[in-house]
């Protein structure tokens, strides 16, 4: 059931702001619990931004990239976070070699301290400066405003809601009964987004329907999770396929590895299956929700 909160619409920027700007130098210094929440902000503020920077285009100049940037610099380190943490958890309930095990992830680890090295030459204090200042004067000029219309931005989030829903269909009607791991990575995203954009939506609204945003993040976490071990499958072959011509039976160890990855990604597309017309369901009320007022006006 939605339940009535006090959720101005000017209160859209400065919770996300902070959030993303309170843990850049814990994820820049490494930390992954860090770096994931430096991701999750970066792409809540990403939704809001081109609703809150219309009417302020000199402020909004050139945000949005910063923070696009922040979201993709840290993208390679938080995969890598996600490997080694599922690999871990893989090899516990195998049977692997040590040589197997020790190999695979100091590979893991090599590959991400060069991510996180390319992000940081990546946010450099001076791209990290300019984007709090940009933020800065986003909220300044948000805040001395004479022009703002609390009622178009909740129309606006409205519109921005629908389309992320009409996303969400679009990604799963591409999807089918064959295992196809780019086209539920699809589907991940564009439910990411639906789930970020209608967030911020109920706050514009002052309400919040935790029953869809459950929804929207139990079928995130299952695409996510056939994501990373895909990912990590993909990785374990590189390092198979490296190590074949020094030791089969390390070879044999990973190939046998990558084949049980292998496997759960596939059960995992079968749940997803069995969810995604309740998906579509919740994709098409939302359309129709978003276009319900407008219907209304021209009445």
């Amino acid at each position: 059931m939605a339940r009535r909160t006090p959720a101005p619409t000017n209160t859209l920027l400065a919770p996300r702001a902070s959030a993303l700007t309170a843990v850049l130098a814990a994820a820049l210094a490494g930390e992954p619990e860090a770096v994931h929440q430096a991701r999750v902000a970066s792409r809540r503020l990403r939704e809001v931004l081109p609703v809150l920077t219309a009417g302020h285009e000199r402020a909004g100049r050139g945000l949005r990239k910063d923070v696009r940037r922040v979201t993709r610099a840290f993208g390679a380190v938080r995969e890598l976070d996600v490997a080694i943490g599922h690999f871990d958890e893989a090899v516990a309930a195998a049977e692997m070699s040590a040589a197997a095990r020790a190999t695979t992830r100091r590979v893991l680890q090599a590959q991400r301290a060069a991510a996180l090295r390319q992000a940081r030459a990546t946010l450099t204090r001076a791209r990290l400066q300019r984007l709090q200042t940009r933020l800065d004067e986003l909220a300044v000029a948000i805040a001395t405003s004479t022009t703002t219309d609390a009622a178009a931005v909740k129309a606006t989030m409205a519109t921005r809601v629908a389309r992320r829903a009409r996303g969400v269909r679009q990604a799963v009607t591409g999807t089918g009964v064959v295992y196809m791991p780019e086209r539920l990575h699809n589907v991940r995203i564009a439910v990411k987004r639906l789930r970020y954009a209608l967030e911020a939506g109920q706050e514009a609204r002052g309400v919040r329907a935790t029953a869809q945003l459950t929804q929207l993040k139990a079928i995130q976490d299952l695409l996510g999770r056939a994501h990373d071990l895909h990912v990590l499958a993909e990785r374990i072959h590189e390092v198979e396929i490296g190590v074949v011509q020094r030791s089969r039976a390390t070879a044999r160890d990973l190939a046998a590895l990558v084949r049980a990855l292998d496997g759960e990604c596939r059960a995992l597309h079968a749940a997803f299956m069995s969810r995604r017309h309740g998906l579509l369901m919740l994709s098409a009320a939302l359309v129709t929700r978003a276009s319900a007022p407008r219907a209304r006006s021209v009445a």
